[in-house]
């Protein structure tokens, strides 16, 4: 594809992506073939609604070299992997989606559907855990990748990555897969709420919200603790988030140390800097809670990798995504 034409195609990839849920502030990323030997890639960090064609960069194959003072994805293996092992595939997405996120959470090597879905089949695989950006994650996706003929594969606490031959095929089997995912939740009983349901409006110059959706709410119902499952929570919210009591004293001190917290019989109090963090931080908790209520049984994420994660976000990723 002509190098214009691919840029264009993954900034409405981009746009697309986050207007659809499929992923959150700029987690994720979106890729193009251009010929046998280069791709383009979406920039570390950016907003995806503000994306220009300078902020999506062309990646050597070979090598993964790029031009310019504008870092790539810190996925771009990941990306590279696919086109290597799938040849039919021109354009890659990988996403933060709920469904597959909390199946990811869940501690197994693939799951079983209850039909054939266009582009997966019936069952997904589930490539093991690797910190983001990682060696071990992108041997671990590419693993999965190789052992399977469906177009997406699911990468464990983190997310899962779609490609086919087209932007429209690519977005295509993400939300199939979103809507397979989901159908296999709800034989466990885990529902699959969309994000945001119960996010009450902002106030005017306010920059806390909260989230009593029913996800929350059920969660708050079992346990006194949210650890991360996710690798988006870990990095936004911390190594965990406590349940409190409907107390004035204590929500007003999390309110004035930007401290966001899980209120029994409320919801999460979604407290940040800025108001976009607080809703960004309101749908990584939903997300959390519905892949922790799916994960019954399973381990978080270990906080030491966590604290990792949250380190390597404030010091890097939170000041890219304003």
């Amino acid at each position: 594809m002509e190098l214009t034409e691919a840029k264009k195609q993954v900034i409405k990839a981009g746009i697309e992506l986050s207007q659809s849920g499929l992923i959150a502030r700029t987690w994720g990323n979106v890729s193009c073939r251009t010929d046998e030997e280069h791709f383009v890639i979406t920039a570390s960090g950016r907003n995806y609604l503000t994306l220009t064609e300078e902020e999506v960069i062309e990646v050597n194959m070979e090598d993964l070299g790029y031009e310019g003072d504008i870092k790539p994805s810190s996925e771009k293996k990941v990306h590279k992997e696919v086109y290597r092992l799938k040849p039919n595939a021109n354009f890659v997405i990988h996403t933060h989606q709920s469904n597959a996120s909390a199946v990811g959470a869940m501690g197994l090597s693939e799951i079983k559907l209850d039909k054939d879905y266009p582009g997966i089949g019936n069952r997904v695989l589930v490539a093991g855990y690797g910190l983001p950006g990682t060696k071990k994650l992108c041997k671990n996706t590419a693993d999965a990748i190789a052992a399977y003929n469906g177009q997406a594969v699911i990468m464990a606490n983190h997310g899962a990555v779609c490609y086919g031959s087209s932007y429209e095929e690519a977005f295509q089997v993400a939300r199939t897969l979103e809507e397979a995912c989901e159908k296999y939740l709800e034989t466990l009983g885990v529902s699959a709420w969309k994000e945001g349901e119960g996010m009450r409006e902002v106030a005017e110059g306010e920059t806390w919200l909260w989230n009593d959706s029913p996800v929350i709410m059920k969660f708050m119902e079992v346990r006194k603790v949210l650890k991360p499952y996710l690798d988006d929570f870990a990095q936004l919210a911390g190594t965990s988030l406590k349940v409190i009591d409907d107390e004035p004293d204590a929500i007003a001190k999390a309110i004035e140390n930007n401290t966001p917290v899980l209120v029994r019989g409320k919801g999460a109090l979604c407290v940040a800097e800025e108001i976009g963090d607080a809703e960004a931080l309101s749908i990584v908790i939903e997300k959390n809670c519905r892949a922790a209520l799916a994960a019954i049984g399973s381990k978080p994420i270990n906080p030491l990798e966590c604290a990792l994660m949250r380190m390597i976000y404030l010091k890097k990723y939170s000041k890219q995504s304003k």
